[in-house]
């Protein structure tokens, strides 16, 4: 077979027979990006090299649009950091455009009935992960590998479940938002959490997946099927006003803004933590992790957190850990996304010529660390609508923001020996 293979229960991928010209594009897309064939794990990285377009997304943006114009409940929809990067590509922008108030604009007029962002969900993340990433340290229990990429921890779970425990338990950005839309909105605003319909909308066909694991999210739709959206229902993107997110559940920090951008996970944790662990802020250094910034696959870098010091990986793309695996007992703390440059090339994004992928992705990791530079509120812990989530609510209620990982059934073991367990018994 000269072709990935798509099959009829994939949550996330589809493929137009008739549009199929067998060509093979996909297949090495694959190989490249995650070192195998034909077993998925949705990073959907083959759409955005497919050249007659017969790979797409699983579409779920029109029962999205279904329960927006049915009166008995109330749409609440979420952005991730990548979508308002890439959604003027679509609309004549320059690539890397940051559209962030436009693209509220629209999701206002297409009809949602709230406006929320994700990088509240991804300042969540932040804190409950530097919480765990101290304890790890504290408790030398390293290393720990975030787990915000849907795909990374499929491919952890088939092909390194040695591997499994050391992932954060955190759910993702995306997850998070989901549980509190079903809590602390539901309770704030007085609305029957069974009336409320959660969207997200990401860059990551894997979303979709996710969303069948932590069903708080009701759909995950793409930056792409958003733009049919606003294309089918007349909207004219271009000349829209800026508009803001609607509060409670509204703006996050930088921090959680560049959670979209390989090493942005890594950067954002260890600003937090380093408040934690010292009760004061992290010093400018923090702002330009330059080592663990770019597209490289490969990342790696050694930081002073005062009281200790903790060496650091930043990966892109799951191939790249086969390629280092030997490599990773040595680290503390290590990030993978599976796509390349991180989220900002996730296979939801909106096509572009084959040939300018790099230099697009390039254009949206400057544009998302420009605007890191131009907000005030910088690190998670320093959010306060964070700190009246967790004063008013996360401290006082159960809402599960972490997952267990551990149950690995119907995966395969390929009984490799845990490099994990050796590092244990140094």
């Amino acid at each position: 077979m000269n072709r990935v293979e798509v099959k009829k229960d994939n949550l996330c991928l589809n493929r137009i027979e008739e549009k199929c010209i067998n060509c093979g594009m996909c297949l090495k897309t694959c190989q490249s990006i995650n070192g195998f064939e034909n077993d998925c794990i949705n990073c959907g990285n083959c759409i955005l090299t497919c050249p007659s377009g017969a790979l797409t997304p699983k579409y779920d943006y029109q029962k999205v649009l279904g329960f927006i114009n049915d009166t008995d409940y109330t749409v609440v929809v979420f952005t991730a950091p990548a979508v308002r990067v890439a959604i003027g590509d679509a609309f004549g922008f320059p690539p890397g455009s940051f559209l962030e108030g436009k693209m509220v604009s629209a999701l206002k007029q297409i009809g949602f009935d709230y406006v929320f962002d994700t990088t509240f969900g991804a300042d969540l993340t932040i804190m409950e992960e530097a919480k765990e990433l101290l304890t790890r340290v504290h408790n030398k229990n390293l290393p720990m590998f975030t787990s915000c990429c849907p795909s990374w921890v499929l491919y952890a779970k088939k092909y390194h479940p040695e591997l499994v425990k050391k992932l954060s338990t955190c759910k993702s950005p995306i997850a998070m938002q989901g549980a509190m839309i079903k809590s602390y909105f539901a309770e704030m605003y007085e609305i029957p959490k069974e009336k409320i319909i959660s969207v997200s909308i990401a860059p990551c066909i894997s979303k979709k997946y996710e969303r069948s694991l932590y069903p708080d999210t009701d759909f995950a739709i793409t930056t792409s099927e958003l733009i049919l959206m606003i294309q089918e229902l007349g909207i004219d993107f271009k000349n829209l006003e800026n508009s803001q997110f609607d509060k409670l559940l509204g703006k996050g920090s930088g921090g959680g803004l560049i959670f979209g951008v390989s090493g942005g996970v890594m950067e954002s944790i260890l600003r937090t933590a380093y408040y934690m662990e010292n009760k004061e802020n992290a010093p400018e250094r923090f702002y330009e992790l330059l080592e663990i910034h770019g597209e490289k696959d490969f990342k790696e870098t050694t930081v002073d957190m005062k009281s200790f010091k903790i060496k650091i990986a930043v990966i892109s793309k799951v191939s790249t850990i086969a390629k280092n695996y030997d490599k990773l007992k040595e680290y503390d703390f290590i990030e993978v996304m599976s796509c390349p440059g991180g989220c900002i090339g996730g296979g939801g994004q909106p096509l572009v010529p084959i040939k300018d992928l790099y230099n697009v992705r390039h254009e949206r990791i400057f544009s998302m660390y420009n605007e890191d530079k131009n907000l005030k509120i910088k690190a998670s812990y320093l959010n306060p609508e964070i700190r009246d989530a967790y004063d008013c609510y996360i401290n006082k209620r159960k809402v599960i923001l972490h997952a267990n990982h551990n149950d690995i059934k119907n995966f395969t073991n390929n009984n490799k020996k845990s490099i994990m367990e050796t590092r244990e018994e140094k």
